[in-house]
C-alpha cells in the first residue's frame, strides 16, 4: 500500500503586543483609565469559508487538489470517477476512526465526509469542487493524521523450492516483484527506514530456516506461532546464497511498519 503525505499543516499569524515606554505622564494614565471604563465594541471572530470558527485552522487540513492527487495515484482510479475511496487514520493509537470528523470547507456550508469504523471515506469528485479547491479539515490536531489510498497487491507465484533448498534471490522474488509494482505508483516506496516496507512471513512450524554463506551460516528460528519473518538484505541478495527451507512452508509477502521492521531486525 502507499504511504501518503500526512495532512498539510495550516499556520495562524500571532498578533504582536507592543509595550509602552516607562515613565508615562499622569494625564496619560487618567486617559487610559477612562478608555478602559468605556464599553468595548464586540470583536468579530473571523471564520472559515464555510462559516466555521477560525479555531478550525488549528486542525489538520489538506487542499482538495492534493486529496485528488492521492486518490488518483491508484493506477486503477478513473480520472472521471464521481468519487474516490480513501482511508484515514490517526498516528495516536487512542484515536479511533469514529473519533475523526472531516469536512470540505466549501463556501457558506461545510460538506461533511463521514468516516466509517474502518477509517474509510468517500471523496466526491465534481467540477465545482475542483474549481473551488476547498481544504479538507479535520477535528484532529495538525500533523496527527495519515490519509492514503489502498492499492491492490499484484498476484505473484511462490518461489520454486526443490528438495528443501532455494536461492536467496528466488526466495525473495515475490517480494521484489510486488515492490517493483508499488514503485510504479510511488518511486520512493520502501527506500526510507521511516517508511513501510514488505517482509516475508514464512510458516515453517518448528523447523528453522538456514542461510549458508561462504563466511558462515545464519539460522532463523520460528516464533511461538511457528512463523519466521525475513527482511530482504541487499548484500545477501547480491551474494545470492543457498537457503534451506521446508518444501511445504507457507509464505506471504506482508507490509510492515518501521517499528515492526526494527523489531524483526532485533531478533
Amino acid at each position: 500500500m502507499k504511504r501518503l503525505p500526512r495532512l498539510v499543516h495550516a499556520s495562524l499569524l500571532a498578533a504582536l503586543v507592543v509595550g509602552a515606554p516607562a515613565g508615562l505622564f499622569a494625564q496619560e494614565d487618567q486617559e487610559a483609565a477612562k478608555a478602559e471604563e468605556a464599553p468595548k465594541a464586540p470583536v468579530e471572530i473571523p471564520e472559515t469559508l464555510s462559516g466555521r470558527p477560525a479555531a478550525f485552522n488549528d486542525f489538520a487540513r489538506l487542499p482538495y487538489s492534493q486529496l485528488l492527487r492521492i486518490a488518483q495515484s491508484d493506477s486503477k482510479a478513473k480520472a472521471d470517477a464521481t468519487s474516490y475511496k480513501l482511508r484515514i487514520q490517526s498516528r495516536n493509537p487512542s484515536v479511533k476512526p469514529k473519533d475523526i470528523e472531516l469536512f470540505l470547507d466549501v463556501k457558506d456550508k461545510p460538506l461533511y465526509l463521514p468516516v466509517d469504523n474502518d477509517g474509510f471515506l468517500e471523496v466526491p469528485h465534481t467540477a465545482v469542487l475542483v474549481a473551488a479547491n476547498p481544504d479538507l479539515i479535520s477535528n484532529q490536531p495538525r500533523g496527527s493524521l495519515n490519509i492514503f489510498v489502498q492499492l491492490e497487491v499484484p498476484k505473484v507465484s511462490p518461489p520454486a523450492i526443490k528438495d528443501g533448498k532455494v536461492t536467496y534471490q528466488e526466495l525473495f522474488r515475490p517480494l521484489v516483484e510486488i515492490q517493483t509494482e508499488m514503485r510504479k505508483v510511488d518511486p520512493t516506496f520502501g527506500l526510507s527506514s521511516s517508511q513501510q516496507q514488505f517482509v516475508l512471513e514464512i510458516e515453517t512450524g518448528e523447523q528453522p530456516i538456514k542461510i549458508t554463506r561462504a563466511f558462515g551460516a545464519r539460522t532463523y528460528r520460528p516464533n511461538s506461532r511457528g512463523k519466521v519473518y525475513m527482511i530482504m538484505e541487499s548484500y545477501l541478495y547480491e551474494e545470492n546464497p543457498q537457503v534451506e527451507i521446508p518444501d511445504d512452508a507457507k509464505m506471504n509477502v506482508i507490509p510492515a511498519s518501521p517499528e515492526e521492521i526494527e523489531e524483526i531486525r532485533s531478533r
